[in-house]
């Protein structure tokens, strides 16, 4: 097969092959099998009547898509392999002629990255500390956990819990009934509606109130707007019992009940150890994201819009699916971020570019310094991504042979090192930059398969 490559605008690369006649007629007897098995033509069996016959009931040009279909992927990832283009977007595909075929697939390639002066960006580590406010802070929130209930002959104040049976009418329609519930009143609370838990405070065990609120626009999140918005909902509030909060004592005792500790002053210690590991953590994240910035916006790349275009759809189809698994759609997700269909797209498409730009910086940093990715490496790297998705050795070793699966783990890999080696650079350390997850590698190679 000849194979010619033309260089076009905006980072693409035509690829013009021709097929010989004897393939193209290979394709369309193929093409005829399969379409003689879903037609209906009488005095014949599914897939038994002639090929002219089948030609004349469906068409001549049915029976060439067909054959295009299927004929066209295929000659064009020989193109590729032959003429080693990496294709970064979904090839397109424009038939030029029939006899002899002859056709033109178009990709996206990588854009060129003039970089800017990377090498001499120097940052210093700050020093990260914890105050004796935060440590105080975490014992505070183990009090809250180990904090019991403890019933109480008084009127309710705000933070109390209270035992209650509450009934919700709009005029004749009840639209809400529970008993027993045990509700915290708590000034922030919306449930069940705003201003709820204030028409509760100072009520006693065994009292009954009576009160309206005005279901607002956005009482709740549902698929649906609420036919209740702007309606006075009447309740009625029958209370049980009031329970006040009780804390534990900040003592070694407390310290013994919360873990392995001798004393208060051990549960101190490992608390603003943990806080310490943790603040080092977030300033080294904050180093390197100020690193890789100052990076990429020292460097000039012009992203195609069809690669960004391309990656937005990817990666908004990877939140449906996650959606999905949670029972929720694009729609409801809209409503409870409180977003428009606008905002939510241009989000996405500003996330795609913004990835896409990093992943390029990167990888011509990596090339201008020699960094290369081992097969080993590579094999490792998708062991450790399929592990982390709950994969086996099996699903492993099938992720591992296939080409853009590794190809996406590979440039996954590089820009890691790549990031790695300009921290290091700029810190004049040793400090390694945050893994990348090599299943998710932006932008992802034309073809690519879920691993």
């Amino acid at each position: 097969m000849k194979v010619e490559t033309q260089e076009l605008p905006d980072s693409e690369v035509a690829l013009s092959f021709e097929v010989e006649e004897a393939r193209f007629e290979r394709a369309m007897q193929d093409a005829y099998k399969r379409l003689s098995t879903q037609v209906n033509i009488a005095g014949f069996r599914r897939g038994k009547a002639p090929r002219a016959l089948v030609e004349r009931v469906v068409g001549r040009e049915s029976l060439v898509e067909e054959a295009l279909n299927h004929l066209l992927p295929e000659v064009y990832h020989e193109a590729i392999e032959e003429t080693k283009v990496r294709a970064l977007s979904d090839p397109e595909f424009d038939v030029e002629s029939i006899s002899p075929l002859k056709a033109k697939a178009t990709v996206v390639v990588q854009p060129p990255v003039e970089l800017g002066d990377y090498t001499g960006i120097h940052k210093e580590p700050e020093a990260s500390s914890v105050t004796e406010t935060d440590v105080t802070n975490v014992l505070d929130q183990l009090r809250e956990s180990q904090a019991e209930w403890i019933p109480v002959e008084r009127e309710a104040n705000m933070g109390d819990r209270i035992a209650i049976d509450v009934l919700g009418t709009v005029g004749e329609r009840t639209v809400l009934q529970n008993e027993d519930v045990e509700y915290v009143l708590n000034a922030e609370s919306t449930a069940p509606l705003p201003g709820f838990a204030e028409q509760l405070v100072g009520i006693i065990a065994s009292e009954t109130r009576e009160f309206d609120l005005v279901v607002p626009p956005d009482e709740e999140e549902t698929e649906e707007p609420s036919e209740l918005a702007g309606e006075t909902m009447h309740f009625v509030v029958s209370a049980k019992d009031v329970k006040a909060k009780e804390l534990p004592e900040l003592d070694d005792y407390f310290a013994t009940t919360v873990g392995a500790y001798e004393d208060l002053a051990a549960l101190r210690t490992e608390i603003e150890g943990s806080l310490k590991e943790r603040a080092d953590a977030t300033a080294k994240r904050a180093l390197e994201d100020e690193i890789l910035q100052a990076a990429i916006e020292g460097a000039t790349v012009e992203i195609p819009e069809k690669l960004v275009h391309q990656n937005a759809h990817r990666m908004i189809d990877r939140l449906a699916r996650d959606l999905d698994t949670r029972g929720l759609t694009i729609e409801q997700y809209l409503r409870i971020t409180r977003s428009t269909e606008e905002e939510f797209h241009d989000r996405y498409h500003e996330d795609a570019e913004r990835q896409l730009r990093r992943s390029f910086v990167l990888q011509a940093i990596a090339e201008r310094e020699g960094l290369e990715i081992s097969d080993a490496e590579v094999d490792q790297g998708i062991r450790e991504a399929i592990s982390l998705e709950g994969g086996d050795a099996r699903a492993a070793a099938r992720a591992i042979r296939q080409p853009e699966i590794r190809e996406r783990a590979r440039t996954a890999l590089i820009e890691q090192k790549a990031a790695s080696w300009l921290v290091e650079h700029a810190t004049g350390g040793s400090t390694d930059a945050e893994p990348v997850a090599v299943a998710e590698a932006t932008p992802a190679t034309e073809g690519e398969q879920e691993a």
